[in-house]
């Protein structure tokens, strides 16, 4: 188990590194995402054969911030879940299925270096089921980009 906060925790770094691990899929479900540097290296992974899926938010994926739609262009697989007064707001990503991030950290410049925020990494697998349950009950109910 681990901690981080931001900003400049190394919240960021931290998901690259174990990015750059995964061996078979990650998963993401996210309210926001315009990283850059934590898409590349999402991209990289698909790359060298990972599967790669995010699940965004379709009114904040909507905003000019948003990278949705480069990630698409990249070959992530990507859905996206619109909430009739509401909002799909999990921040979670899944490793492998043996590791799971969660937290207040959106995947977001500002999450990184402005916001305060916090991220708890675990490899507990009562807490990674429920999660990827959950990752896959809306990968269902997405809609849109790829896949």
């Amino acid at each position: 188990m681990k901690v981080l906060f931001s900003p400049q925790g190394g919240i960021s770094k931290e998901l690259s590194r174990l990015i750059k691990a995964a061996k078979v899929e990650i998963a993401v479900a996210a309210y926001a995402f315009s990283s850059k540097y934590l898409g590349n290296a999402l991209v990289a992974a698909l790359k060298r054969g990972v599967k790669v899926r995010i699940i965004l938010d379709r009114d904040n994926a909507d905003q000019a911030y948003s990278i949705d739609e480069w990630l698409i262009q990249q070959g992530i697989d990507t859905r996206f879940i619109q909430v009739k007064n509401g909002c799909m707001h999990h921040k979670f990503m899944i490793i492998d299925n043996k590791i799971l991030m969660m937290g207040s950290y959106n995947f977001t410049n500002e999450s990184e270096f402005r916001n305060y925020e916090a991220t708890f990494f675990t490899t507990s697998k009562p807490m990674i089921k429920p999660f990827a349950a959950e990752f896959e009950r809306l990968w269902i109910l997405g809609s849109g980009g790829r896949g």
